[in-house]
């Protein structure tokens, strides 16, 4: 190597050395106010959407007031209905109950499944449930209006009720289990259309 290369090598080595010195010495000797200390969040507390920082708002509250009108109407529907077949079977069947006790069961609307029932759930059982849940809304047809679950209150059993567009309640029944490993598991043990009364 010649001299001259030498000389350029080291130049250029003493160059970034000195740069690197001057920026640490220039970031390490500025003052930092007190305020950037803050998170985000805490400086811009307006710029923050409220359902970033609390609980979800149930679609009831920001859904067009008409549109939840219709739905709500639709599931007293199928609350009606199952409570008329339970009646009229009871009728038949002295083993059966005497009818659906709608104070046993808790209606939620179809977006509120997830926040309401499912994130309470473990890892397993949600995703066991989810599965189930998605294999019975392939059953809606346009036209049909939006499902909502019925959940028991030892929410053990569900159903998955919508009212179909000529006015028919679908009803899929889905019930908790426990598999060989004593994991908890849902199942849906059958689906039924309940013939409008209109």
């Amino acid at each position: 190597m010649t001299k001259k290369t030498i000389t350029g090598i080291a130049a250029l080595a003493a160059v970034v050395i000195s740069s690197t010195v001057v920026y640490a010495a220039n970031t390490t000797t500025v003052s930092v106010p007190t305020d950037t200390a803050r998170s985000f969040t805490e400086k811009y507390t307006d710029a923050v959407a409220p359902e970033a920082s609390s609980k979800p708002v149930p679609y009831k509250e920001f859904s067009d007031s008409r549109v939840y009108s219709k739905l709500e109407s639709s599931w007293t529907k199928a609350v009606q209905a199952l409570h008329t077949k339970a009646s009229k079977e009871a009728n038949q069947d002295t083993k059966q109950p005497a009818a659906f006790a709608q104070e046993q069961w808790n209606l939620i609307a179809g977006p509120d499944i997830e926040a309401e029932f499912e994130s309470k759930l473990s890892r397993n059982e949600a995703s066991s449930f989810n599965e189930v849940f998605i294999t019975t809304t392939r059953g809606l047809k346009p036209g049909d209006l939006m499902y909502a679950l019925l959940l028991k209150g030892n929410k053990t059993e569900a159903k998955v009720v919508w009212q179909r567009a000529n006015g028919d309640i679908h009803v899929s029944h889905l019930r908790q289990s426990k598999d060989l490993h004593g994991n908890i598991v849902w199942s849906l043990l059958g689906s039924e259309e309940i013939a409008s009364a209109e």
